[in-house]
């Protein structure tokens, strides 16, 4: 996923890039774009470890319920 993540990280600076006139492009090295990049990529990573902390936290929610569910199943 991780490659994935640079890959979007690259595009959004390449769209970033295309939104600046010739004079700002000349004015600016390539470094505040690396460093734009690795934010972006940095930023993207925590949603992305969030949304999946998210998603386990459901997981385990919906494993409970179903082992309470199946525990009555078994009562009977």
């Amino acid at each position: 996923m991780t490659m994935q993540i640079k890959g979007h990280a690259a595009q959004i600076v390449e769209n970033f890039k295309a939104l600046l006139n010739e004079q700002q492009m000349a004015s600016l090295t390539d470094e505040p774009f690396e460093e734009l990049e690795t934010l972006i990529d940095a930023s993207l990573s925590v949603v992305y470890s969030q949304a999946q902390h998210d998603f386990a936290k459901e997981l385990e929610v919906m494993a409970h319920k179903l082992r309470k569910g199946s525990s009555h199943i078994s009562e009977t």
